[in-house]
C-alpha cells in the first residue's frame, strides 16, 4: 500500500526560554478535582500526574506556543493551544468530561474476529512501521484491543477504512527505547493513501545494561539523521550541500511521458541540482519560518546506505516533497508546523510510530553518523533472508478423485516481498507422495506471473486411499520446510463418495465481495450460461484481481475441508524468520528446466573455469553459462514440454568442444515433516448416475468459424508466436519521438535492458530482426548490430523482460525484437545451423505436458455430463466484472462456483456460489 503520511503536530517552537505552566484539572459535572490525571506537552517527553487536588505544574524550556493535552480514564481527552506570549508562567484548568461510549475491556475483546485481527494488520503497518523496516519486530501495540474499525462510505468522496480508540494506545518502542502513550483522533486508509493523527506522550525508558542504553541512543542519533526535522533545519541555517543531503528540482518528464531509471542519464535533464541557498524562506515574525517549495523537490540522503529500487547504482534513500499550496511552515527547530502542507513520498514517507523521536529531542554536537552500528539499514541476516521467501499456494479442481481422472491445478505465489517477485522462481514442482511408498508420481510447470496451472492425470490402476500433494521451488529448499505446501490429496474408490463432520463454511467479511448473474439458454447440445461475476470491495467498488475459478456439479461433486484454502495459506506473510536462521542459498533460483553438472578438463593446463554452451536442437534454445574455480555450473532458462535432448559441450577459442561434462540430479526435499490427513468416512453412492473428470473424454476444438470469413494474422503481426512484448515503440512513435524518448521507452539503460534474475549474470539480450535469432553475440556485436539501423529504417522495436522466459534459455538476458520497414534493410546474415560435433547429449525432462481444460468442448456433439463443469487457473477480472460463456451438460440441476484468489493490491477473494435452475 502506498501510504501519505500525515501526523498533525501542532506544537511551534519559537524564542525558547524558561517557562512554567501549571493549572488545575477537574471533572466537568461535578467540579470536582481528578488525582492521577496525566498532563503533558504534546509529541514531548515533558508531562506529570496530577496530585491528590488535581493540581500539576510542568517547568521547562517552552516555545511561545505549545498544545498541552489532558486526560484520565474514562474520560474524554482534552487539549488546549497555550501562548505564553512572553510570559513566564500560564495557569490553565481542565474540565474533563465522562467518556459514556467507553467500553470495558471484556466488550471490547467479545467483538474480535478474523476481519477485526486482519485491520489490525493493515492499522499497525500503517500506523506502527512497514513490513519490510527491522524496527517493525521491536515495536509493539500492548493493548490492541482497544482499537475498533468500521468502513465509511463517503457520498461523492473516497471511501476509507476508520479506525477508533476507546482509550489512549500504549506502545512499546524498543527500536528507540521509548514507552509511547497516544491518544489516538483520527485514523484512515483509502486505496491510495491513508493519514492520522492524535495526541502523543513519549516517556524515555531504563535499562540496566550499558549495551541496551548505548543501542537506544544511537538509534534515536540515527533517526533523527536524515528526518524532515533534519532536512528541514539543513536549510534554515543553510549547512553546506555535500554534508548530509543532495537537493534537485525535477522537471516533467520527455513528451511520452517517460523517465529511465539512469541517474546520470537523468542528471541535468529531469533532475537538476539546486544549492539549498536557493530555497526561498522568510521569518514570520513569531520564531516561524515559511519555506517556499514550487513543484518536485527531489532529496538524497548522502549519509544513509539503502537498497535503491529507483535510480540504478544509486545506494542512499531518495524522498520526494511537494507543498500544495506552494510553501510550508517550521519553527527554527526544523519541527513541521501544519504537515497537510506537505505531501511526502519515498523515504521520508516511509516514517512510522517506529521511528519518530519527541519534538524536544536534541542529538548531541559531537556525534558522527558514519560511527552508527545500528541504523535502520542495517538488517539482520535472518531479516534479509525473510525478503527473499516464496511459497506456493495451491487449490484443485475438486476435493477428491478417482482412478484415471485428470486433478486440474491452479494456484498463486506468495512472496514475503512482493518487489522481488519478478526475480524469483518461475518452475514449479509438484509431487503426489504417500506415507509408506514416497512419491509416486511427479510433475514440473511453469509459474507465469505468479501464476500456476497444470495438472495430474491419475493412472487407472491407481489405488484408492489418502495421499499428500506437495509444492515447492527449487529456491524453497533453502528456507524451512514450512515453506513448502502440503496438502491432503483423496482418491476414492469408484462407487462411493467422502464424507466428513460438517463444518460451517467460513466467511470471511473483510474479503472481496463477488456477485453473479446468469442467464441459461437452450441450445441442440448443451445449455448456454452467460455467467457475469462482480468484484467489489468493502465499499462496494469495482476491484480487479486474479483468481482460480472452479464450477462443479453440487449433486455429484462432495465438499470437503481439506484445510488449503488462501485464507490460511496467507497467514505464511506474517511469519518471519527466527533471528538464529541460516541458509548458504545454496539451491539456486530456477527460471526453466535446469542443468546442474561438473566439467573435466581434458589436461590441467585447460583450467577449471570455462564457458559451457548448452544447446536444445538445432539452436531451437541455446545459452551459455561459467564453471565455478571447481568446475561446476548451473544452467536454467531452457523452456520446453516432456524430453528433450540437450547437447552441453566446453568450447575453445576455436569453437571446437573439449574436455568432458558430467551431469547431476537436481535432487528433491526430503519430507521430514508430518504428512497431513484428512478424518472422513466412505458412503456408497445409492445411484450409478454419476461420472468422472476423465481427460480423454474430452476433445478440444475451437469453436466453429466459418474458414473463409476468418481473418488471418501475418507472423510478425503475432510476435512470431512470443506474445505481447512488456515494452514497445511502433512506427509512429519512431518517426517522432526523440532517441533519448524512444530509449527510455524501452528501458534501454547502458549495455543491458534490465536484469530480472536473482544474483545472476545474464550476458546480452537475445537480438531478433525480422524474425531471425542472432545468437551468441559478444556484448560489442550485438550493439553494433543494433546501431547499425536508424529509428526511420524500422516498423517497431519490442523489449521482453519479464515476460521473457518464453524464449527459453536464449532470452535468458531478455529479447529485443526488431521488424524492418517492408525489409527496408536486412542486417548480417548469420549461420545457424547447430554443428553438434563433438557434444555430449542428455535426456533432460522439461514442463510435464498436460491436458487443458476444455473450456469450448465440441459444439457440434452432445456433451455429457461431467463433475467439472468449467475450470480457469488464471482468470482476472476487467474493471471489476468477470465475463464468461459456460456450456452446461443437460440433467444438471445446480452448480457450485467456487472463486479464490486475491485483488491486484492484495485483498482476499474467497467465496462459494450456489447457482440452482
Amino acid at each position: 500500500m502506498r501510504a501519505l503520511y500525515f501526523i498533525f503536530l501542532f506544537f511551534a517552537f519559537g524564542d525558547i526560554t524558561a517557562q512554567t505552566v501549571s493549572g488545575l484539572v477537574i471533572e466537568k459535572d461535578t467540579g470536582l478535582p481528578l488525582p492521577f490525571a496525566n498532563v503533558f506537552v504534546n509529541n514531548t517527553t515533558q508531562g506529570i500526574a496530577t496530585d491528590a487536588e488535581g493540581k500539576f505544574n510542568i517547568s521547562g524550556d517552552f516555545p511561545s506556543q505549545i498544545e498541552l493535552v489532558a486526560s484520565f480514564v474514562g474520560y474524554v481527552t482534552e487539549v488546549k493551544m497555550i501562548s505564553f506570549e512572553g510570559k513566564s508562567e500560564v495557569k490553565v484548568t481542565f474540565e474533563l468530561s465522562f467518556n459514556e461510549s467507553n467500553l470495558t475491556e471484556i466488550e471490547l475483546k467479545s467483538k474480535r474476529d478474523k476481519s477485526w485481527e486482519r485491520n489490525l494488520k493493515t492499522f499497525e503497518e500503517v500506523f506502527l512501521a512497514l513490513p519490510d523496516d527491522p524496527y517493525k519486530s521491536q515495536i509493539e501495540i500492548l493493548n490492541p484491543w482497544v482499537i475498533d474499525f468500521e468502513k465509511v462510505k463517503v457520498k461523492n468522496g473516497k471511501n476509507y477504512l476508520k479506525a477508533s480508540a476507546q482509550e489512549p494506545i500504549h506502545i512499546l518502542n524498543d527500536a528507540l527505547g521509548y514507552d509511547i502513550t497516544y491518544y489516538l483522533e483520527d485514523f484512515r486508509v483509502l486505496r491510495d493513501g491513508s493519514r492520522f493523527y492524535g495526541q502523543v506522550f513519549y516517556e524515555a525508558m531504563e535499562s540496566n545494561s550499558l549495551a541496551t542504553s548505548s543501542r537506544w541512543k544511537e538509534a534515536r542519533q540515527a533517526n533523527y539523521y536524515g528526518s524532515l526535522k533534519h532536512l528541514n533545519q539543513s536549510i534554515l541555517l543553510n549547512t553546506p550541500d555535500s554534508s548530509d543531503f543532495a537537493l534537485f528540482k525535477t522537471k516533467p518528464a520527455p513528451i511520452d511521458g517517460f523517465r529511465s531509471n539512469d541517474f546520470l542519464q537523468e542528471l541535468n535533464k529531469t533532475i537538476i541540482p539546486i544549492r539549498k541557498d536557493s530555497i526561498l524562506r522568510r521569518p514570520l515574525g513569531d520564531g516561524t519560518f515559511r519555506i517556499f517549495l514550487q513543484g518536485t523537490l527531489e532529496v538524497h540522503h548522502l549519509k544513509k546506505e539503502w537498497t535503491n529500487d529507483y535510480y540504478t547504482t544509486i545506494y542512499h534513500p531518495i524522498s520526494w516533497l511537494q507543498a500544495p499550496e506552494g510553501f510550508y511552515d517550521v519553527d527554527r527547530n526544523g519541527v513541521l508546523l501544519n504537515p497537510t502542507q506537505l505531501v511526502l513520498s519515498g523515504y521520508l514517507g516511509r516514517r512510522r510510530v517506529a521511528r519518530a523521536l519527541p519534538l524536544d529531542f536534541v542529538p548531541t554536537t559531537d556525534f558522527k553518523i558514519e560511527e552508527l552500528i545500528a541504523d535502520e539499514v542495517i538488517m539482520s541476516r535472518s531479516s534479509q533472508l525473510n525478503r527473499l521467501r516464496e511459497k506456493v499456494w495451491l487449490t484443485l479442481s475438486k476435493p477428491y478423485f478417482y482412478p484415471g481422472e485428470t486433478a486440474w491445478i491452479g494456484g498463486q505465489m506468495l512472496y514475503q516481498d512482493a518487489f522481488l517477485a519478478d526475480s524469483l522462481s518461475r518452475v514449479v514442482h509438484v509431487d503426489l507422495i504417500t506415507e509408506d511408498s514416497g512419491i509416486i508420481q511427479s510433475a514440473t510447470f511453469p509459474i507465469q506471473q505468479g501464476k500456476i496451472s497444470g495438472a495430474l492425470v491419475l493412472p487407472k490402476e491407481m489405488k484408492p486411499g489418502d495421499y499428500v500433494i506437495r509444492a515447492y521451488t527449487h529456491w524453497n529448499r533453502n528456507f524451512p520446510m514450512d515453506d513448502q505446501f502440503l496438502a491432503p490429496f483423496v482418491v476414492m474408490e469408484e462407487g462411493y463418495i467422502p464424507e466428513m463432520e460438517k463444518e460451517a463454511l467460513e466467511v470471511f467479511s473483510d474479503a472481496i465481495m463477488v456477485k453473479a448473474d446468469y442467464t441459461l439458454s437452450d441450445s441442440l447440445n448443451y445449455r448456454v450460461m452467460d455467467l457475469k461475476l462482480d468484484f467489489l470491495d468493502g465499499f462496494e467498488n469495482p476491484i480487479d484481481g486474479e483468481f482460480v475459478l472452479s464450477i462443479t456439479d453440487a449433486d455429484q461433486v462432495v465438499e470437503m475441508n481439506q484445510g488449503i484454502r488462501l485464507e490460511h495459506a496467507i497467514e505464511w506473510l506474517d511469519e518471519g524468520l527466527p533471528e538464529t536462521f541460516q541458509s548458504s542459498l545454496s539451491h539456486p533460483v530456477e527460471y526453466g528446466i535446469s542443468l546442474k553438472g561438473k566439467f573435466t578438463p581434458e589436461n590441467k593446463r585447460q583450467g577449471l573455469i570455462q564457458p559451457i554452451t548448452i544447446v536444445r536442437g538445432d539452436l531451437e534454445d541455446y545459452g551459455q553459462v561459467m564453471t565455478d574455480s571447481l568446475g561446476y555450473f548451473w544452467a536454467t532458462g531452457l523452456s520446453y514440454q516432456d524430453t528433450a535432448q540437450i547437447a552441453v559441450a566446453a568450447m575453445n577459442e576455436k569453437l571446437r568442444p573439449f574436455g568432458s561434462v558430467e551431469l547431476e540430479s537436481l535432487g528433491k526435499p526430503e519430507l521430514g515433516v508430518a504428512l497431513p490427513k484428512l478424518t472422513y468416512r466412505k458412503v456408497a453412492i445409492s445411484s450409478k448416475d454419476y461420472f468422472l473428470d476423465t481427460s480423454g473424454d474430452y476433445i478440444l476444438l475451437e469453436e466453429f468459424v466459418k474458414e473463409e470469413t476468418r481473418e488471418r494474422e501475418t507472423m510478425a503481426e503475432r510476435n512470431y508466436g512470443y506474445g505481447a512484448p512488456d515494452r514497445e515503440v511502433n512506427e509512429e512513435q519512431l518517426l517522432t519521438l526523440s532517441p533519448y524518448a524512444i530509449n527510455a521507452r524501452l528501458g534501454l539503460n547502458g549495455s543491458t535492458i534490465g536484469n530480472y534474475n536473482f544474483g545472476q549474470k545474464t550476458g546480452v539480450p537475445l537480438l531478433i530482426i525480422d524474425g531471425t535469432q542472432y545468437p551468441f553475440l559478444s556484448s560489442d556485436d550485438f550493439w553494433n548490430i543494433l546501431e547499425s539501423y536508424t529509428y526511420p529504417e524500422l516498423k517497431s522495436i519490442k523489449v521482453y523482460t519479464f515476460s521473457a522466459p518464453i524464449f527459453g534459455m536464449a532470452g535468458y538476458a531478455g529479447v529485443i525484437m526488431i521488424q524492418t520497414r517492408d525489409g527496408f534493410k536486412t542486417g548480417p546474415k548469420i549461420e545457424t545451423k547447430f554443428n553438434s560435433e563433438g557434444f555430449q547429449f542428455f535426456s533432460i525432462p522439461g514442463f510435464t505436458a498436460f491436458p487443458e481444460f476444455p473450456k469450448s468442448p465440441p459444439s457440434d456433439r452432445y456433451l455429457t455430463k461431467k463433475p467439472t463443469i468449467y475450470w480457469d487457473p488464471l482468470a482476472e477480472t476487467t474493471d471489476g466484472v468477470f465475463e464468461v460463456k459456460v456450456k452446461v451438460p443437460y440433467g444438471i440441476d445446480r452448480l457450485r462456483i467456487k472463486v479464490e484468489g486475491r485483488s491486484l493490491d492484495g485483498e482476499l477473494i474467497d467465496q462459494v456460489i450456489q447457482i440452482e435452475k
